[in-house]
Order: C-alpha cells, then structure tokens, then sequence
C-alpha cells in the first residue's frame, strides 16, 4: 500500500493546524476494530466528552465507526455500539483508529484500502495502541516517526524498516500521530485541547478525572508501572528501568548496581524493603513475565523467546519457565 500522495511540508503544515488555536468544533471519525481496549477507547472519547461539558457546547463532534457496523466486542467482553460502518468516503478533521489484540486478522486489504483512502478526508489522522500497525499497512507512517504499546516496540520495528519506530508515549509526526496505549491517549487527547482551548481549560478537563500529568511525550514506555517507587526509592527505580533495557542480555547484580552508585549490599537491602524481594530473583521473574507473553500471545519459536528473554539454552529456558509458572512454555502454548 502506498503512502498518500501529499508532500511532507503540506503534511506537516495541514495536520499541524490542528494542534493550533481554534475555537471551532473539530469533527472526529473514531473506528473502533474488534479486541480493542475498553480504556484505550475511553482515553480518546472521555476527555471530548469532558471538554464539551466543561465548555457547554461542541468542543468536539465524533461517530464511533466499526468495520461492519455492527458492535465492536471489546476485549473485556463488552460491545461497543457504533453510529454505522467506517468507508472509505468518511470525513472529518480527525480519523482516529484505535485497535488492540489480534488487528491484523480482524482489517482485510479492503479495510486498509479504505483506512489509506479516508486518510485523505480527514487533516490528522491517529493510531492508538494497536491502530499503528494498520496505519503502517496504509502506509500512512512511511518514513515518519512512531511508536505502538511496549509490548509489540520490538516486532513493530522488525515489521516496519520504513518506519523510525522510537518507544515513545506518544509521537506526533507532521499529520500523524500515534500513542502507546491508554495513558498516552490521554495524555494526547489533553495536549490537542490545550493546544486548541489553552492551559486553563485542559487543566479543567484533567480535574474532571482527577488527572495530574506527570508525563512528558517523550518520556520512554516502562515494562513496570512504577508509580510512587519513583518517588519513594527512586534507586530501586532506576534498577528496574536498567533491567528492563537488558531482558534480552541480562546485566549482573555488580554492575548493576555499580550503575546506580550502590553496594551489592545496599542494592539488595533496597529491594527487600521496597519489593520484598531480592533483586536478582526479581529480575529473573521480569524476564520470565515478558517470557509468558511472548509465549501465549505471538507465535514466535520457542527458541527465539528464550533468546529474547536472556536464557542461553531452550532447556534452561524451559525448566526456569516450569518453575515460575507449573508448566513447560510447550504445555502452556497447547
């Protein structure tokens, strides 16, 4: 599929109007695909709903669009009631695609077809979560910068060489944008208001949730949420980030720790006080949690996910498996 046929400059300078002072309402296409999350798509609808409240009038208009429109089932078993089908003919100011498990095998060619095709309707055009990888099949993130959920940072990159795929929270680039997950979208979703309404009226949009932003755009996805440990012990926290850029090649308790400025000692004392767990044994089970995903979530050979997850050997890999979770990851995947 073939990227839109628009320059990057008018890319940049139609897509960008939006992020810019207005007080007109923005017309929003959200398509919904089947398996998507529930606060993946509250994160994008809320804060509109929010704003138009707080507002008492149209900040946004928006219609819910599925593939077939019919209700998209949820991951959490809910449907999603939808305003009618997404065609290729839908128009708007913003088309945002919010996607999770398995969006490859619910979009066929005719779906992105029409995804590439509304993208020419709409100024700015999204991918939450999942939604990225459809945009990269619309080619609608050739040669731009993005990001997509932790989890998939990885496989996305190796999918996508076109693509600079950075691990963002969430990355606008020229007319595009797209988000990590939930959070992101959030944050997101703030950002085009403040741009739009100014400062004032997104915080009024934040209290309504309860919501202190605390994160940057730029600020990198974590494996762990680590919450009020950044706070409380924030060397914990950095040995935990350390470890979870080493799950494919494990670093040693010493350096480790040495990074940090500690002893083994103090390190250890830490972790036991704050995870009530030494560092090492929680190490080794980060790994094995993102082992578990890999190994009932994807296809991957057994062999690639030992390789990923930093054990040296499909046996020791197998038998470390067994142990944190009572069965082989060849049992667990039948």
């Amino acid at each position: 599929m073939s990227p839109i046929d628009i320059s990057r400059s008018s890319l940049d300078n139609f897509g960008m109007s939006l992020f810019h002072p207005c007080d007109k309402p923005l017309d929003v296409t959200l398509l919904v695909l089947p398996g998507s999350s529930i606060m993946s798509v509250a994160c994008t609808l809320d804060p509109m709903r929010a704003a138009n409240r707080i507002a008492r009038d149209q900040v946004f208009r928006w219609k819910i669009k599925t593939l077939d429109g019919q209700a998209s089932m949820l991951s959490c078993g809910l449907p999603l009631t939808a305003d009618g089908q997404f065609e290729k003919s839908s128009k708007g100011d913003l088309l945002v695609v919010i996607a999770g498990f398995d969006a490859e095998l619910h979009a066929e060619r005719r779906d992105i077809a029409n995804i590439s095709h509304s993208a020419r309707n709409h100024r700015v055009v999204g991918g939450v979560e999942a939604g990225g990888w459809l945009l990269a099949r619309a080619g609608l993130l050739n040669g731009l910068r993005a990001t997509t959920h932790w989890e998939d940072l990885e496989d996305f990159s190796n999918a996508n060489p076109h693509i600079d795929v950075i691990p963002d929270r969430y990355v606008i680039d020229g007319r595009v944008f797209t988000t990590g997950g939930a959070s992101p979208t959030f944050d997101l979703m703030l950002h085009l208001i403040r741009q739009r309404r100014g400062v004032g009226f997104a915080m009024e949009v934040a209290s309504l949730f309860i919501y202190d932003e605390a994160h940057m755009p730029t600020d990198a996805q974590s494996l762990v949420s680590l919450g009020h440990l950044t706070t409380m012990e924030p060397r914990v926290a950095e040995a935990i980030r350390i470890m979870e850029a080493h799950i494919d090649d494990p670093i040693g308790i010493e350096p480790l720790a040495d990074q940090i400025g500690l002893s083994v000692r103090m390190l250890e004392k830490l972790f036991t006080e704050m995870l009530e767990t030494p560092p090492g044994k929680y190490y080794r089970s980060l790994r094995l949690q993102v082992a578990r995903r890999l190994t009932l979530e994807t296809k991957l050979p057994i062999q690639e996910i030992a390789i990923r997850t930093g054990f040296n050997s499909i046996s020791a890999f197998s038998r470390a498996y067994k142990s944190r979770f009572g069965q082989s990851p060849q049992a667990a995947r039948k």
